[in-house]
């Protein structure tokens, strides 16, 4: 029995020495290990590569980085992120293993893990280096790249590398960004509290943001500031000074939001992360005009929601031009429901490319089953035998659905997609806007735009050019697409001008036909959640979006007020759109209309009064005989696929 539990014991102590030397030879960041990333000197380096972006003059900055030598920083500033972050930095080896220590017992004492034990040289290898996936293996690349740095670079190198990299939200890197933006100085002329606001935002950027949170931060400032006495880097006089400093931050900066979407855009373009970007040498020139995005903020500014977001883009050209976000977070992440903006992309324009119907078709709009579904209009009212324009400026539901049916959801999705919307959803929901993954105002925006341009698609863009390391990288093509034909473009153009002028947009107030507009309002019986305002002329299309859970918002409310202030002060429109040639008005007999829902040709001698005049591609004209197809008689569907979504109020 002894000599068994003599082997035992052997067998583990051999197998214990082989794991220390096994993972001490893992750790060890000179023995190369295959799928592990290795020290990059060239990641490191590039953090002094500022990005700048620049306005739609190419000369005024709209944002930018600014890197900063350790020697330009006051000691205290220094102090309170090492207080804050890494109190023993000039002590360890990269990694603090009385921390790590530390933490495992308090997360097994509080029966959770939620103590963080990372140094400052493991954030910045983190930063640098590595994705946020939590695995075993990226924590062990991570002790070793962190070992690796710090035997090849300085603690000063290291915290200067660290302290140019950090993201302090509100689209702002570094310390040198944080010092301007937030408070318009230079590094040297933070006070002890300003350095102490600094060092608490990085903790969590949402939480504790100087325009958002300010109570969280200010409680999150007065521990770095505690720390920072007890740590013996300020006096008690100094702490109490801090305290009483009266600290105002700037006033967020106007193109922050902006310059959300231009680093969005560039990622793509470039293919590359935001840390690459940021650190390259790369210069963005955009089309963000100025003025226009400051009238915006202004516009914005005395409304609460969740989000309010409007976007401007110049139709011959698709630079957007303007992009304000009252948003807490990053607005480029932002897709919803598109609502009711969705109907002309999806139900009308293909209707009318497939020669279904034409703005003066009669449907029947009644309280309708389709199978297992049955939608209701806004406030379940319904309006019998309308035409098609009258659905449409109106946005009522049961003729949305129905048009879709008739065309083919497959179609209406390909029709989509063309338009730069992509649709994975296969039910009638759709019609109504019921898309699993959204859209955002952006992508709605630039389908419209489409409309105005006579049915031809350009990429609509933020940006002009990229420029990396003085080379020209990429430029806006200026390439165009034919989506649709511009007959069916035009009719959109027509019903949604009276959408414009007496339809659910017509708060806009516009009489001549040279607005269009569409609103959407999504929500539950519970509340609204998103409301809509798409307005567009031959020379540019406005989105205006409003976020606001359980609310009372509306897509011919508010969005639409804030619409209409652009188009009377700012962004004014002389031009009309453009009939194509194969566009012809004609008059057809309003009595068979009004009593039978037949489109016939009015006679010659037919009186005035008893005529209507309506618009026609010369490929679809009204019948001159009195036999009833099934363009003429009206659209009535009733076979349709089943599907699911939630009722709500759409508008």
């Amino acid at each position: 029995m002894k000599r068994v539990l003599k082997t035992i014991s052997l067998v583990f102590a051999a197998l214990s020495i082989t794991a220390v030397i096994s993972i001490a030879l893992l750790l060890e960041p000179s023995i190369k290990v295959f799928g592990f990333t290795q020290l990059d000197d060239n990641r490191l380096n590039n953090i002094k590569n500022t990005l700048v972006i620049y306005g739609n003059d190419g000369k005024s900055e709209l944002s930018g980085t600014y890197y900063v030598p350790i020697e330009a920083l006051n000691s205290f500033t220094v102090d309170a992120f090492l207080c804050a972050e890494d109190k023993r930095f000039f002590e360890h080896e990269g990694i603090d293993y009385s921390r790590i220590v530390a933490a495992m017992i308090k997360d097994l004492k509080d029966g959770a893990f939620s103590q963080g034990a990372s140094t400052i040289t493991q954030q910045l290898i983190k930063n640098t280096h590595l994705s946020n996936e939590k695995s075993i293996a990226r924590k062990v690349q991570e002790v070793r790249l962190s070992r690796a740095i710090e035997r090849k670079y300085s603690k000063d190198e290291i915290l200067e590398m660290y302290l140019n990299i950090l993201y302090f939200g509100s689209g702002t890197y570094g310390i040198g960004s944080a010092a301007h933006n937030f408070f318009g100085k230079t590094v040297k002329e933070l006070t002890i509290k300003e350095s102490a606001m600094l060092a608490s935002i990085i903790n969590n950027p949402a939480k504790y943001s100087p325009y958002d949170n300010m109570e969280n931060l200010n409680k999150r400032t007065q521990l770095v500031l505690k720390l920072m006495k007890d740590n013996g880097k300020i006096s008690a006089e100094q702490f109490n000074d801090a305290l009483k400093e009266n600290t105002s931050v700037k006033e967020m900066l106007l193109y922050d939001k902006y310059r959300c979407f231009v680093i969005k855009e560039a990622c793509e373009i470039l293919g590359c992360s935001e840390e690459f970007l940021l650190h390259n040498n790369i210069k963005i020139y955009c089309n963000c005009d100025f003025d226009l995005q400051n009238r915006i903020a202004e516009y914005l500014a005395p409304y609460e929601a969740e989000c309010l977001q409007v976007a401007v883009i110049e139709n011959k050209t698709g630079r957007i031009i303007a992009h304000e976000a009252k948003y807490q977070g990053d607005p480029s992440n932002i897709v919803r429901s598109p609502g009711s903006t969705i109907k002309p992309i999806v139900c009308y324009a293909p209707a009318i490319e497939k020669n279904i119907i034409v703005p003066i078709t009669p449907i029947l709009d009644q309280k309708t089953n389709f199978r297992d579904y049955s939608p209701s209009n806004y406030k379940d009212r319904y309006y019998g035998w309308v035409s098609c324009e009258y659905a449409l400026k109106e946005s009522l539901n049961i003729p949305a659905v129905k048009l879709l049916e008739c065309v083919g959801t497959t179609y209406a999705k390909n029709f989509a997609t063309d338009m730069g919307i992509t649709v994975e959803d296969e039910g009638l929901a759709l019609a109504l806007g019921g898309m699993k993954y959204g859209t955002s105002l952006k992508t709605i925006a630039e389908a419209y735009s489409i409309f105005a341009r006579g049915g031809s698609k350009i990429k609509c863009s933020y940006i002009k050019a990229i420029f990396s390391g003085g080379n020209l990288v990429y430029s806006t093509p200026q390439t165009t697409k034919k989506i649709m034909q511009e007959e069916t473009a035009y009719l959109i153009n027509e019903m949604l001008n009276e959408c414009a002028k007496s339809g659910t947009a017509k708060r806009l107030n516009v009489t001549d036909f040279n607005w269009a507009a569409k609103t959407g309002t999504v929500g539950t019986e519970i509340g609204n959640s998103d409301a809509y305002c798409i307005v567009y002329s031959p020379d540019y299309t406005i989105g205006v979006h409003i976020m606001q859970d359980n609310g009372s918002i509306t897509g011919g409310g508010l969005p639409t007020k804030i619409a209409k202030k652009l188009i009377m002060s700012d962004i004014i429109c002389d031009k009309t759109f453009k009939m194509p040639a194969k566009i012809v008005q004609m008059d057809i007999n309003a009595l068979q209309y009004n009593k039978n829902q037949k489109i016939i040709a009015a006679e010659k001698n037919l009186p005035k009064k008893d005529r209507i005049t309506a618009s026609f591609p010369i490929y679809n004209l009204p019948s001159i005989s009195d036999e009833r197809s099934d363009y003429e008689k009206g659209l009535d569907f009733f076979d349709m696929d089943n599907f699911t979504i939630v009722d709500g109020f759409f508008d």
